[in-house]
């Protein structure tokens, strides 16, 4: 309740991360870390979601409009994969379709309101873009060895210059963690916070009411403009996401 009054008045309190739960010791003092957050609890909540979603898309054999969502969704994911890629038989696809899924869940999530946007946390963004880079690269040097070094160092580069171009490639390689995370995380916590900003002016009209009361039509107008537009920022963001995700993936793994 404490979190619900805090977010009427900032827009930057729906991003705060609140503790629901502690270790608690014997004299009633919580002790060590949280185990429960209004984070951890929507990231649950994206997962159940998601695992309802797939368990409903079929009802025995009838037409079912989640069953049209998901195989569109499985068509498009599917069409990133092999615009983007040249890996045989769609390897990892799974990964990639998960991604999207999750990713696209949780923004949507975080439009309802009193939630909680997950995708708006850099821990969060920056998990996903680092553990997805890792395994990319765990697999490259699994599968190609030695050859993984031609992502900082092309064939034919004068040894003159290799140390420099060797410190650039690595930077620019490495930063690409970043990117992906500040890309999603920067999108989604400055379209919410628009909202609120413009909710909570609208809100602030209609509670002075008389004349007020007519001015504030305009700003609602304008809101719900901008939530259909957060909705279609929020699916362009996990597509820009994963899309950005297969370049990687086929750039470490498909050795030139």
């Amino acid at each position: 309740m404490i979190w619900l009054n805090q977010s009427l008045y900032h827009p930057l309190d729906q991003f705060e991360m609140i503790v629901l739960f502690f270790h608690w010791s014997g004299i009633g003092m919580p002790v060590g870390p949280a185990i429960l957050t209004n984070l951890t609890v929507i990231l649950f909540l994206n997962v159940f979601l998601i695992r309802l979603l797939f368990s409903s898309i079929f009802d025995r054999g009838n037409f079912n409009v989640w069953e049209f969502v998901m195989i569109e969704t499985y068509d498009l994911v599917k069409s990133i994969v092999r615009s983007n890629t040249s890996l045989k038989r769609n390897q990892y696809f799974s990964l990639f379709f998960f991604l999207f899924c999750y990713i696209l869940t949780a923004n949507m999530v975080g439009l309802i309101p009193y939630s909680f946007t997950a995708t708006s946390s850099f821990v969060i963004t920056f998990f996903l873009a680092l553990s997805y880079f890792i395994g990319i690269n765990l697999i490259s040097v699994f599968k190609n060895k030695w050859t993984t070094s031609n992502l900082f160092l092309p064939s034919g580069v004068p040894l003159a210059i290799a140390p420099f171009l060797i410190l650039i490639e690595m930077v620019s390689y490495f930063a690409k963690v970043f990117s992906l995370s500040i890309r999603l995380f920067a999108n989604m916590m400055s379209g919410h916070a628009l909202l609120k900003i413009l909710i909570g002016f609208s809100w602030d009209l209609l509670t002075k009411g008389s004349v007020f009361i007519l001015v504030a039509i305009l700003p609602w107008v304008i809101v719900t403009i901008i939530m259909f537009l957060e909705a279609l920022i929020a699916f362009l963001q996990a597509y820009v996401f994963t899309v950005l995700v297969t370049i990687y993936v086929n750039d470490a793994l498909v050795q030139h």
